[in-house]
């Protein structure tokens, strides 16, 4: 049989629709395919604690660290370089750090440990949602919020004093005096010195009164001159009180 041209032309339409949807179809699928996915919304942040932090307390999840070193595996390297002096006498500020903290020395006790920076979390205790400072294992804890080493601003470090390396148990045990030196590094391996100025006698944190807990806490607030501010816990055998010290940087 012979079939007539304006017969197959009905026909020949509607193929070329069949095939202008189909490919219509295919090129939204690989759209859909090559589209980045959405990106999930930031989860807020809670906003960081308001209390000194509670080295030695087993609840909150520790930041892991490296092992502790040994004070005579490497004796502290030269001074900081100290800022210029313009020709009114004035001197200059100090420039800022330009790397992350990573090591802290104390002569006086034999101390040589890394810096690693810790968070705070958000703990629920009972009815109650609270945020603690976390505290790095067998190293220094430095408050992600605070200075780093040369910067104008509170340098706030952490440590256990009787458990997960113990690395700030002489300072809970008060060996530090006003006067004695210690020593920041940053990555760059910059040296940066503080001296201490003040030791405090234990700090009552567990059963305190707010306005207490409130008061302690000062210590790690920011301050506009140049220093170090050490925590731990005290005594050895709990950690009912806490023990503080501060060092204010020197040429």
């Amino acid at each position: 049989m012979i079939l007539k041209h304006d017969m197959l032309q009905p026909h020949a339409r509607t193929i070329r629709l069949i095939l202008a949807v189909a490919g219509l179809l295919a090129a939204v699928a690989l759209a859909g395919c090559s589209a980045p996915p959405s990106r999930p919304p930031d989860a807020p942040t809670a906003a960081p604690p308001v209390v000194l932090p509670a080295p030695g307390d087993e609840s909150p999840t520790s930041a892991a660290a490296p092992v502790q070193t040994s004070a005579a595996a490497t004796q502290p390297a030269g001074p900081a370089q100290s800022p210029a002096t313009p020709a009114g006498g004035e001197p200059l500020a100090e420039p800022p750090a330009q790397g992350e903290p990573n090591r802290l020395v104390i002569p006086a006790i034999d101390l040589d440990t890394p810096i690693v920076d810790v968070g705070w979390e958000v703990v629920e205790r009972g009815q109650q949602r609270t945020t603690e400072w976390q505290t790095a294992d067998n190293a220094a804890g430095r408050h992600v919020n605070s200075a780093r080493p040369g910067e104008q601003g509170n340098v706030v470090l952490s440590g256990h004093h009787n458990t997960k390396g113990e690395v700030f148990r002489r300072i809970s045990q008060q060996e530090l005096v006003v006067g004695d030196m210690i020593y920041l590094y940053d990555a760059q391996g910059r040296r940066f010195n503080y001296q201490v100025t003040e030791v405090t006698d234990p700090l009552l944190e567990v059963g305190a009164s707010q306005a207490q807990r409130l008061a302690n806490a000062s210590y790690i607030e920011p301050t506009s001159d140049a220093r170090v501010t050490l925590v731990t816990c005290w005594p050895y055998w709990t950690n009912t009180h806490r023990i503080v010290v501060v060092g204010e940087m020197t040429p």
